[in-house]
C-alpha cells in the first residue's frame, strides 16, 4: 500500500531532520521558491514552506497528490501549488530556486532518483540548488554465512525432490537485509560509484573493484549501501545507509553467491556491477565474481543477472 510506505519514510526521524537541515540551509525566508519532486504527502514541500518559502510547487502522479492538499489545508499551508504529474513529463515546469527531491531506495537507484534528479535541472533557475546534491555507492564483501543459511533453503526441502531449478531463480535476485559491520570482511569497504546530480550521468552505471586477501577467507556475496550529501559544504547534512550507521528505514542490499567460496590468502577477489536504471528497465543488477589465484590465474567465476530471478 502506498500509505503504508508513507508511514515508513514519515516515521524515519534521521531521515527528516536530514532534510530539514538541508532545506534550513538554502532557503532564504519570503525570498526561495522550491519544487518538491516525488511529493508524496508533501511534506519535504511543507517543511519548505514553514521555513519561509515563498512558494512552494509539489509535482506527484499518484493519488497522494489529493492527500497532500488535505494535509496543506489542515495546516493552514496556502502558498503551494499542486501538479498531478511525473516530473519528467511536464512539459515547461516552473523555475525555481530549490527542487528537492526524495526518491532513494535501499538499492540507491531503484526509485529512478538519477532520471528524476537529472531532469530537475529543468526546473532550476540559473544558480538553483538540488537537494540531494552527490551520492555514493560502496561494496564489502559478506565473510559471515547467516545470511546464505537464510536463504538457500532448497538443498534442505528434502522428500526426495530436486528443487535446484528454484534455487538458481532465487540466487539471482537482491536482497534488502539488515547487515552489520561483523557480516563484513573487515576494513575492506570500496566506493564503486560516484554521482553528481547536478552533472546526472547514464542510467547504466559500471564498475570492477577488487580486494587482495591477506588470508583465506569465507565468501558470501556482497553487501551494497550508500552515503547521500544533501547540500554543498554541510558534510554533517547527509544520509547513510553503511553497516552500523544510525538507523533508518532503508536497509543493505545483499549480492548472494551461487554457492559458498572459500578464499586462499593471497589470492585477489575481483568484483564486476552494471547498474541500469533506465526508466524503460526500472531496475536491474549485473554482478560477475571472480577470484583469481596467485599467479593470477581464474580460479572462481560467476556471473548473476537480476533477470534471471524474476520470478521475485
Amino acid at each position: 500500500m502506498i500509505i503504508e510506505f508513507q508511514r515508513q519514510i514519515l516515521g524515519d526521524r534521521v531521515r527528516n531532520e536530514a532534510f530539514a537541515a538541508a532545506l534550513e540551509r538554502v532557503i532564504v525566508p519570503g525570498r526561495t521558491t522550491v519544487a518538491d519532486l516525488g511529493s508524496g504527502t508533501g511534506f519535504l514541500a511543507f517543511l519548505a514552506s514553514r521555513l519561509g518559502a515563498k512558494r512552494c510547487v509539489l509535482c506527484e502522479e499518484s493519488e497522494l497528490l489529493d492527500l497532500s492538499r488535505e494535509i496543506a489545508r489542515a495546516n493552514g499551508i496556502r502558498n503551494c501549488t499542486f501538479l498531478r504529474a511525473n516530473s519528467r513529463e511536464v512539459a515547461r515546469p516552473p523555475r525555481v530556486d530549490v527542487v528537492v527531491s526524495e526518491t532513494l531506495g535501499n538499492l540507491a537507484l531503484e526509485e529512478n532518483a538519477l532520471e528524476t534528479l537529472r531532469d530537475a535541472r529543468r526546473w532550476l533557475a540559473p544558480d538553483g540548488v538540488l537537494v540531494p546534491r552527490r551520492l555514493r555507492q560502496h561494496v564489502a564483501p559478506v565473510t559471515s554465512a547467516r545470511l546464505l543459511d537464510e536463504l538457500d533453503v532448497w538443498p534442505r526441502i528434502g522428500f526426495g525432490l530436486d528443487f535446484g531449478a528454484a534455487r538458481r531463480v532465487s540466487l539471482h535476485n537482491a536482497y534488502v537485509r539488515s547487515i552489520g559491520p561483523g557480516d563484513l570482511l573487515a576494513g575492506a569497504a570500496q566506493t564503486w560509484d560516484e554521482i553528481d546530480f547536478r552533472a546526472g550521468g547514464g542510467s547504466v552505471r559500471r564498475a570492477t573493484v577488487e580486494w587482495k586477501l591477506a588470508r583465506a577467507t569465507p565468501l558470501f556475496g556482497f553487501a551494497l549501501w550508500w552515503e547521500c550529501e544533501l547540500v554543498a559544504d554541510a558534510p554533517r547534512v547527509r544520509l547513510s545507509t553503511a553497516p552500523g550507521a544510525p538507523r533508518t528505514h532503508w536497509e543493505q542490499i545483499w549480492l548472494p553467491p551461487l554457492g559458498p567460496v572459500e578464499a586462499r590468502g593471497g589470492e585477489t577477489l575481483r568484483l564486476a556491477l552494471e547498474c541500469d536504471s533506465r526508466p524503460q528497465v526500472k531496475i536491474n543488477l549485473v554482478w560477475r565474481t571472480t577470484l583469481l589465484d596467485r599467479a593470477g590465474e581464474v580460479r572462481v567465476e560467476t556471473r548473476q543477472d537480476m533477470r534471471k530471478g524474476s520470478l521475485g
